[in-house]
């Protein structure tokens, strides 16, 4: 992997961070945190070598499919793997087909009014909680994207909210809690 290579999570890799997927362990997760599309692999190895080997890790991530280079001209997927015993990569060969259909459909509910979202289940509303938190604040805002995963019921998560709003406007600005009050909480059960 070229070190100067921008790496993004996955569909996959949000929705593991999102559910706490046990199969990806402490120190994969804590990896996974860090990449943020922001920093090259460099910088990730860098991050990432008090967990016990940045690279390596970069590499299980990619192989496992949570992470994927990112490609501005593109999707933010590529089925590629990494190179393994002097193979060459495997060649995407069906991905470009399927890939851009399912990133179709998404961009539809996400530019959908707020006012029109609807109201969803307790649990996936925690669950796009967890995630905002994360996608918006990453390492940062763990304790609050635990916290949200902790919440039993839609009154302990309403109850919650001001909590998250104080995180998000010290990690990321008040920017970040008006994305958070228009695209998320309409979406929240009341009680």
């Amino acid at each position: 992997m070229d070190k100067n290579t921008l790496l993004v999570k996955t569909d996959k890799g949000r929705d593991a961070m999102a559910r706490r997927a046990p199969e990806l362990g402490p120190r994969l997760r804590s990896m996974l945190i860090l990449v943020d599309g922001k920093r090259n692999a460099a910088e990730l190895d860098t991050l990432g070598a008090g967990l016990g080997g940045g690279a390596a890790l970069l590499e299980q991530l990619l192989a496992q499919g949570w992470i994927a280079p990112h490609d501005p001209n593109g999707p933010s997927f590529q089925n590629t793997a990494p190179l393994a015993d002097g193979q060459p990569p495997v060649a995407p060969a069906p991905a470009p087909a399927e890939v851009p259909t399912p990133p179709a459909a998404p961009p539809a509910p996400v530019a959908a009014p707020p006012s029109a979202a609807p109201v969803l289940p307790f649990v996936d509303a925690r669950r796009l909680v967890v995630r905002f938190i994360n996608d918006a604040a990453g390492p940062m805002g763990e304790l609050t994207a635990i916290k949200v995963e902790s919440c039993k019921t839609a009154s302990e998560l309403q109850a919650l909210l001001p909590r998250v709003r104080e995180a998000l406007q010290n990690y990321r600005g008040a920017a970040t809690v008006q994305r958070f009050d228009q695209e998320i909480v309409p979406q929240l059960p009341r009680h």
